[in-house]
């Protein structure tokens, strides 16, 4: 991870001495020196970082050298910005130019002593790293690495057949049906998942299993190692599956690695093989073995097991995907009473003493099988209650060490883990580790995740993709890592939340931790909210804080503190290296008033990421929140304000800008111009919902950079002030008085319709005309689009953009049947059909209609009484949701015949509506007949919920 802070201090240090060479003039030089040492100093961090766990001089070094890569940065960048603010200023006489060249002289001998003192530091470490011998961390590094892996990484052997295995029976049929079956374009069948899911059990089921043992002719078992032997892994596989003799043993060593390549390949085309590769970590590693199997024909068949998304490492289309399950609560529980109690009898009263420690503990575990083998080995060995106990009240150290008792090492779930984290390239290091600043089971939104690593500058630039691309690219690859588990997706394919396997989030808290990359406070283990309290909690030089705070604290408690300790605070003193600080607090508890009184934000000068999500706040923000001038993300969303300070157009390095706050009043604010014309670099603005304006003049061509746009207000402001924002890509814009005010925008001469991805219009006034929805065919890369308002009638399908994947139509007032226009958009996969926007009495879904709809939502139509839907229509349907259509009669007969459907969700319909979907003692409801193959149904009523599998 030191290697991750020192390379990206060398980046940014590079980019300053490019982007801000003028106001750099006279420390240039020096940072230019620093820049060096610390690209001498990466060379060898690699490989200190493997041998830090080892030696606690080398730990030292590493944490030491990070602090200062740190402290580089922040002493420059702030000198820098400085420096530009007060040019920036200008100068109005003769005596002001004296005194702001003479403050500047003094600003540069003061930068130059910090930088003089940061680099004695680093020319320290230096030569302590010399006296220490870098040849010996050289030397000891890879030794140190590949005895580490050996030790975490034990070998796994096909006879191993665990007979202790849960929840694979569904799994082995469907991996044993696709090795046998004959057929020559799935050469290849893979099994991936996060480390502990139990991959390679399942491969050794599959590879024990009856119809394969009868189906294949000669079988190998290879375990890949991380650091790969092609020459080895080859002639290991082809051995296994000859079982030559001594004289033929000999005439295989002799061989040159391209002739045993043959052999192998051979050998499976004239006999029917099965070979098992386990655990694959890269793409090159896969292809590097590929020429030994004859791919995409009959006969031979390759299983891979791999901790990445099986479609980054083999290629798609000569493969079948399949991804372990976790196990249920059930299972988890059966296979940890296997493990921990192998020798009970069902009657045994002991058993009842500890299920329910048992079921605690196992639910901590996540339904993760490795965790829960480990626990159960544990277990074995406790024999009393008490014992039981104290293994629930320690769970995660337990889980951590995998043994009882600290002599034990690399047998713990984290170690296994902590392989998918060792094995990430730098630039991957920081992105996981950030996400240990969000709680346990917290689903994180993505968009605001890929802007909070950018404001923080852990992106490298892109020349020709936005550093929001990249860094999206950065999340899917942790997802195909099966490091970080994908939550929702959007209708085009894109991730919007993210969520840790609980056992992985333990994982990043405690490398995040040990890295010093951030702090977490959790006031919820606080009983006592005292100033003495807190302060304990913080290390000095702390770069980024979490905090949640506790529903439980009471109003009565911060009165007693406030009077007891007027300065009671949270020890802002040592917030003045923070460069994030993210707030967790449901929005609902006074206590919060108090936390806002009391965080003096004038001290977190370097800070570039502030979320005060959801927070309660008195009046309105603090003015210090202007002095942050290094802050590129700053979030308000769904706080609860009154207005926000005008010191905010302070904030001039500000790239996201979420004002979405709550309050009881509309709100108001002066000077707008002044605050959001002054943003250059603003690429991302939400405004409040509802705001008056009391000066309604912004220039908005002055933002350039705009990417997203939300709450833009027609009636405060005019459409066509948008038309010079060349980047601007999504758009939301409230209270449009007529469609055509778009016509501005909707127009080839135009870039916003060159580059517009999403458009929202919601509260349109006027009746929307068919010539109006016309102008959309312009907006070719137009994906996402919600029309708010009375639609006279839709235009042919070949009107609307070509691309459109998502359409929302919401009290369009529609009087014929949408459904024939609408199911010819050949792109579409989500639909949402929402209040009032048809006035008909049926919908009619034709066959080979909307061929790749995959999430159908209709709901609060009120005069719709029949949805029919014709054999072959909505080949692709895996979610349909209908809520309160009072009048509906049934769901349609046509849904039997669509064999994707998944997901179906009934919401408040009229009681007669339900009986006929469900099942009651047994007994089946008239149309249950229709969805009975659907995976998952839930029919939700006022105030209660009916869910069924």
């Amino acid at each position: 991870m030191a290697e991750a802070t020192v390379s990206f201090a060398v980046e940014r240090l590079g980019d300053l001495l490019i982007q801000e060479a003028s106001f750099l003039y006279g420390v240039t030089n020096k940072v230019a020196e620093i820049q060096a040492e610390l690209r001498w100093m990466k060379c060898f961090l690699k490989d200190a970082d493997a041998k830090q766990d080892e030696d606690e001089m080398i730990c030292n070094w590493i944490a030491e050298i990070r602090e200062a890569a740190y402290d580089a940065e922040d002493v420059i960048q702030a000198f820098a910005f400085r420096v530009a603010l007060r040019r920036r200023r200008g100068l109005q006489n003769i005596l002001k130019r004296y005194a702001f060249i003479f403050s500047e002289l003094m600003a540069v001998h003061m930068v130059g002593t910090e930088i003089d003192a940061i680099k004695n530091k680093l020319s320290s470490l230096t030569a302590s790293l010399q006296r220490y011998d870098i040849n010996k961390i050289r030397e000891g590094s890879s030794s140190s690495r590949n005895s580490r892996q050996q030790l975490i990484r034990r070998p796994t052997y096909s006879h191993l057949d665990d007979k202790d295995t849960i929840g694979v029976g569904e799994s082995t049929k469907i991996l044993v049906e696709r090795l046998v079956e004959p057929d020559k374009r799935c050469s290849v069948v893979c099994i991936y998942g996060m480390g502990g899911l139990g991959k390679t059990t399942l491969a050794r089921k599959v590879y024990h299993h009856v119809r394969v043992r009868r189906h294949f002719d000669h079988f190998a078992w290879s375990p890949i190692s991380q650091y790969l032997d092609i020459r080895a892994v080859v002639q290991g596989i082809l051995i296994k599956l000859i079982s030559p003799s001594g004289e033929q043993r000999r005439e295989i060593d002799n061989m040159s690695d391209d002739e045993v390549l043959e052999r192998l390949y051979k050998i499976q085309e004239e006999k029917k093989c099965l070979v098992v590769l386990d655990d694959v970590w890269r793409r090159q590693d896969w292809e590097s073995l590929r020429p030994a199997f004859p791919i995409g024909k009959e006969g031979s068949r390759i299983v891979v097991t791999t901790r990445c998304q099986a479609a980054s490492i083999v290629d798609p289309n000569m493969a079948f995907f399949h991804q372990p399950k976790f196990l249920t609560g059930e299972e988890s529980w059966e296979l940890l009473q296997r493990k921990a109690l192998p020798t009970r009898n069902d009657d045994d009263p002991s058993i009842d003493n500890v299920e329910e420690l048992g079921k605690e503990m196992v639910r901590y575990c996540g339904g993760l099988p490795l965790a829960i083998v480990v626990l159960g080995g544990l277990l074995a060995t406790k024999h009393t209650f008490y014992e039981w106990e104290r293994v629930q009240r320690n769970i995660k150290s337990y889980l951590r060490r995998g043994k009882d008792n600290y002599e034990q090492q690399g047998s713990g779930v984290s170690d296994v883990l902590a392989l998918s984290y060792q094995d990430l390239p730098y630039y991957l290091k920081s992105c996981f580790l950030y996400l240990a600043n969000f709680p346990e089971d917290y689903e994180i939104p993505t968009r605001p995740l890929v802007q909070m690593w950018v404001a923080e500058g852990i992106i490298s630039e892109a020349r020709e993709e936005t550093l929001e691309d990249v860094a999206e690219g950065y999340l899917d690859e942790l997802i195909g890592r099966c490091m970080v588990q994908a939550g929702r997706v959007s209708s085009n394919g894109r991730v919007k939340t993210c969520r840790l396997h609980d056992l992985m989030q333990d994982l990043c808290s405690s490398k995040a931790k040990e890295e010093n990359f951030l702090e977490i406070i959790n006031l919820q283990e606080v009983e006592t909210f005292s100033s003495s309290r807190v302060t304990t909690l913080v290390p000095n030089k702390v770069r980024r804080r979490a905090i949640y705070l506790d529903q439980s604290i009471h109003m009565e408690i911060v009165n007693r503190n406030e009077g007891a300790n007027s300065n009671a605070n949270l020890n802002v003193e040592n917030g003045m290296h923070l460069r994030s600080l993210l707030i967790f607090y449901p929005p609902t508890k006074n206590s919060v008033h108090w936390m806002m009184r009391k965080l003096d934000l004038k001290n977190f000068k370097l800070l570039r990421v502030l979320s005060l999500e959801g927070l309660s706040l008195e009046e309105k923000l603090p003015r210090a929140i202007g002095n942050l001038i290094h802050l590129k993300y700053l979030s308000l969303k769904y706080a609860k304000l009154l207005c926000f300070p005008s010191s905010i157009r302070n904030l001039s390095c500000i790239q996201t800008l979420d004002l979405r706050f709550v309050s009881v009043h509309r709100v108001t604010c002066s000077k707008v111009r002044d605050v959001i014309g002054r943003m250059k670099w603003l690429r991302h603005l939400c405004l409040p919902q509802y705001l008056n304006m009391d000066d309604s003049k912004v220039q908005w061509d002055s933002l350039s950079n705009l990417e997203t746009l939300k709450n833009f207000n027609a009636t405060q402001w005019a459409v066509k002030d948008l038309a010079h924002l060349a980047k601007l890509r999504k758009l939301k814009i409230n209270n449009v008085k007529s469609f055509k005010e778009l016509g501005v925008i909707l127009k080839p001469s135009c870039p916003i319709s060159n580059i517009l991805h999403s458009l929202v219009l919601d509260d349109v006034s006027s009746k929307i005309e068919e010539t109006d929805l016309r102008q959309l065919s312009i907006c070719q890369h137009l994906y996402k689009l919600f029309l708010g308002g009375e639609i006279n009638s839709l235009p042919g399908h070949h009107h609307f953009p070509p691309n459109l994947i998502k359409l929302t139509l919401w009290e369009s007032h529609l009087k014929q049947d949408p459904i024939p226009i609408l199911e010819k958009l050949l792109n579409l996969t989500t639909l949402h059909l929402k209040i009032d926007c048809y006035f008909g009495e049926e919908m009619v879904f034709s066959a080979h209609g909307f061929p790749r709809l995959k999430y159908l939502h209709v709901s609060y139509i009120d005069y719709l009484r029949r949805l029919r839907v014709d054999k072959g229509a909505m080949p692709n349907l895996k979610s349909l949701t209908i809520v309160r259509c009072k009048s509906l009669e049934m769901v349609p007969e046509g849904l039997r015949y669509i064999t994707t459907l998944q997901a179906l969700e009934i919401k408040y319909m009229h009681k007669e509506f339900m009986e006929r979907l469900q099942v009651i003692n047994g007994k089946e409801g008239e149309d249950f007949y229709k969805v009975q193959h659907v995976a998952s149904i839930s029919l939700i009523v006022e105030n209660s919920q009916r869910g069924f599998k």
